[in-house]
């Protein structure tokens, strides 16, 4: 999976299934040398700490950590850590 670019769209998998998302901001993760933090907008319920998979259009998953999560009327702003393969 490549670095995702701003305004691509993603597919999210959840425990309660699939959810698409929007990408609205990318950043280096301060925290893992190789990691990335992906804001989204999406619709669904998540929770900071939650396990999610994103879906590469080749059908490869990629995992990833709730960060944060910041409810804007019926759509939010969830923050994905994650660390994408070369």
């Amino acid at each position: 999976m490549q670095r995702p670019n701003v305004d691509e769209d993603l597919t999210l998998l959840t425990s309660v299934g699939k959810t698409e998302a929007i990408v609205i901001d990318v950043l280096d993760n301060p925290t893992t040398e190789e990691g990335v933090l992906l804001k989204v907008m999406t619709r669904g319920s998540f929770e900071q700490g939650q396990q999610v998979w994103i879906l590469d259009r080749d059908g490869s998953k990629v995992g990833a950590t709730v960060e944060k999560v910041v409810k804007e009327t019926i759509d939010r702003e969830v923050t994905l850590s994650t660390v994408l393969p070369a």
